[in-house]
């Protein structure tokens, strides 16, 4: 029983690997179920069992994806630091993990670019994740009702930082040096202004 269950991790885990794999060379266009059963050397059906749909492939495809950025930016908020140097932490530990990611395999990240355009359900549930963590920070920083406003300079003010659209078309400006500024000096603002209204 044991060695089924590992053996069906292992070939959820190849159909998903050979699913990027045919991301890549269709540039996200293609992605076939039978084809994907074919190179890992199983039936389209015994393949069904593991992803009906080709909806349910990509919702997994998705979730990988987004699992370590998510990850990371749960560990941020749950940091000890104070809160300004948590949302410095969480803007930086997004953009290093997508720049990293482009770096490693730029047709690949492009390639899921363009398989998101096709899923903006999943990418609005992964963003509304990450927003929750950003409000989550943000609402140490600044009075209950400032937090919604504060919460949307804050994301536009970061997108070149965040956005994986953004990290793969400006990668030379997507730099650890520029997000620091930035956050910086969102945080000098916040300061500013609650120092003026004290």
């Amino acid at each position: 029983m044991l060695r089924r269950k590992i053996d069906s991790e292992h070939l959820s885990e190849r159909l998903i690997e050979a699913a990027e794999t045919m991301l890549v060379e269709t540039q996200g266009r293609r992605l076939v179920l039978s084809e994907l059963a074919a190179r890992v050397g199983i039936s389209q059906s015994y393949a069904h069992r593991f992803f009906p749909t080709k909806a349910d492939l990509v919702r997994a495809l998705a979730a990988r994806w987004f699992a370590h950025v998510e990850a990371g930016s749960a560990e941020a908020v749950g940091s000890d630091l104070p809160a300004a140097e948590r949302l410095e932490l969480w803007v930086l530990t997004i953009l290093r993990i997508k720049r990293r990611r482009y770096d490693e395999n730029p047709a690949l990240f492009d390639a899921y670019l363009d398989l998101a355009a096709d899923h903006m359900d999943l990418v609005g549930e992964h963003t509304d994740r990450l927003s929750a963590d950003l409000r989550s920070i943000l609402s140490e920083l600044v009075a209950p009702e400032r937090l919604d406003a504060v919460l949307v300079a804050v994301e536009d003010a970061t997108l070149l930082f965040r956005t994986p659209l953004n990290i793969s078309r400006y990668r030379r400006r997507a730099t650890d040096e520029r997000a620091t500024a930035v956050v910086r000096m969102i945080v000098g603002h916040l300061d500013s202004v609650s120092a003026s209204s004290a």
